[in-house]
């Protein structure tokens, strides 16, 4: 029972946090420094679990998918968009994978990343330019199509930062696309659709190298991990999106700084 509801949490953190600028993996990582997670493959757990967000993003997200699909043939630049977005994670996850792994999965790592990027993000807010170049109040699906190929590729490189645990991918992209100049919401949406990519890759590919070492518990506790994460993370979508729209990013920067500071501090 008790296993059951640690894995329960880390499903509900998982949903939470995916999509809130804070950083999924690095609460996850802070989590199991007070709760131990009941698997020696807790890395692997705490990446396929994404999976179930990523879900949430499909289905969130499914008449931008209809549309992008749709279309492809006569808006080949939109693949670019997309493909200039994941190319540069995708190089420097691969290259990097057994570093991350091994050396960066470390609570002291993720103080630091959590309490940086939250600094990051408070002068984003305060020094970023107030010229947009795409309209918060249109559906996604057509907001996309004013992103350049150039701010689809500025977001990529500031999303390698999600690489170190506790700088969050979120995060990282949002602060990406506004430098960039897209409105916090494009921003904010335009990030969680580089979640499917991103996110599906990393566990298809993590999975693959850690199959030799999963037990059939493994399975029971990434399933049920996936399964609460979708639920959580269908909530989630939404809810921040209000949240970035309204608040923009200093009061998750705060946040980050504060839990930094207080895991610190323990």
């Amino acid at each position: 029972m008790l296993t059951t509801f640690i894995v329960i949490l880390n499903g509900i953190i998982e949903g939470l946090t995916e999509f809130i600028p804070v950083s999924s993996t690095g609460h996850l990582i802070i989590l199991d420094q007070f709760i131990p997670f009941p698997s020696v493959n807790k890395e692997t757990f705490q990446i396929s679990i994404q999976c179930g967000a990523i879900l949430a993003v499909l289905f969130h997200y499914k008449t931008f998918f209809k549309s992008f699909f749709k279309t492809l043939k006569t808006k080949s630049s939109n693949l670019v968009k997309i493909a200039a977005a994941i190319l540069p994670i995708f190089v420097i996850g691969f290259i990097a994978y057994d570093f991350i792994k091994s050396i960066l999965f470390d609570s002291s790592i993720v103080i630091f990343a959590l309490i940086f990027g939250g600094i990051i993000m408070i002068l984003v807010d305060k020094f970023s330019s107030a010229t947009l170049k795409t309209n918060s109040n249109i559906p996604f699906h057509d907001a996309f199509d004013q992103i350049s190929i150039k701010q689809a590729f500025i977001i990529g490189i500031f999303q390698i930062a999600s690489l170190i645990p506790g700088m969050s991918r979120s995060g990282s992209t949002i602060v990406g696309g506004v430098i960039s100049k897209l409105n916090y919401k494009t921003a904010a949406d335009f990030s969680f659709i580089l979640s499917f990519p991103v996110i599906g890759a990393a566990v298809i590919y993590d999975l693959i190298q850690s199959s030799n070492t999963l037990e059939k518990a493994d399975l029971y506790f990434i399933g049920l991990g996936f399964i609460v994460s979708f639920l959580v993370g269908l909530i989630a979508i939404k809810t921040v999106i209000k949240w970035i729209s309204k608040w923009h990013l200093s009061p998750f920067g705060i946040y980050r700084i504060l839990l930094g500071i207080g895991v610190l501090i323990i």
